[in-house]
């Protein structure tokens, strides 16, 4: 985490693994997350990550590298409350900031990570830069990306790119709604200082309010609701029989293999 200038730089820092998302990163990021409201001079926040990738989603090796975790999975309420606090949460927080948002996405932005890609208020994507989510063909398991995802993008594309397991590059993701522009490497990071100083010329209570404004357009029309629903029924599919088959699998085939995703 480093502060530039009007704007809060949070950093995703596993590069060895595409900063795939432990327990400890989620826990470190939601309590960046809330640091934000309680100080006056962060106008915007940017999120971004070190190395190759933004994000290749969550670290899957946890389910049998991580005794709490592991305990958790074993039952409906304790997957729920565990997937609550730390794969929705975040992302509610990081969607609801008084502040604006910024994804610099670059490499993998997968799986977990799109969903952060997809609640943010902009985007900004290297050319290399990859979206999607294996998780449905892959894992049986009703994509806890879905609801974000399907809402920028629609749910015909949603479907495609889910339920076959398509990559979006970056300049599709742009043309699809989901990235706001698509910047060289070398460019990118003084694209977003720019555009983060020209957010802080406006008055900070007229970004929030019109912040507010648009959320609640959309929460009317459905997104808060249709996510709620959707996390119900994604926890729902974790116990049915081909998804109980594919992570018993993937328990074992994990088991054996080096502990270090």
């Amino acid at each position: 985490m480093e502060d530039r200038g009007p704007a809060r730089w949070i950093w995703f820092n596993r590069p060895r693994v595409h900063n795939a998302q432990n327990t400890e990163m989620l826990e470190a990021f939601d309590d960046a997350l809330k640091l934000v409201p309680q100080d006056a001079g962060v106008r915007a926040v940017v999120l971004a990550g070190k190395g190759r990738s933004f994000c290749s989603g969550h670290d899957l090796k946890e389910i049998v590298t991580h005794a709490e975790y592991a305990r958790a999975v074993e039952s409906v309420e304790g997957r729920m409350r565990w997937e609550q606090r730390l794969f929705v949460d975040p992302v509610n927080r990081f969607r609801e900031l008084p502040v604006p948002t910024v994804v610099l996405a670059h490499g993998h932005c997968l799986a977990a990570g799109l969903m952060f890609v997809s609640v943010a208020d902009l985007v900004y994507a290297t050319p290399d830069a990859v979206f999607g989510s294996p998780i449905i063909p892959a894992m049986g398991i009703n994509d806890a990306e879905v609801p974000a995802f399907a809402w920028a993008v629609g749910s015909r594309r949603a479907k495609q790119t889910l339920w076959l397991d398509e990559r979006m590059d970056a300049q599709t993701a742009r043309e699809a709604g989901l990235v706001s522009e698509v910047v060289e490497p070398d460019e990118i990071e003084e694209r977003i200082e720019s555009v983060v100083q020209t957010l802080a010329r406006i008055p900070a209570e007229t970004l929030m309010l019109s912040k507010l404004s648009l959320r609640q357009m959309d929460d009317q029309a459905g997104y808060r609701a249709a996510a709620g629903f959707h996390f119900l029924s994604h926890s729902l599919s974790h116990h049915t029989t081909g998804a109980m088959a594919a992570l018993a699998e993937r328990r074992q085939r994990l088991s054996g293999s080096d502990a270090s995703r």
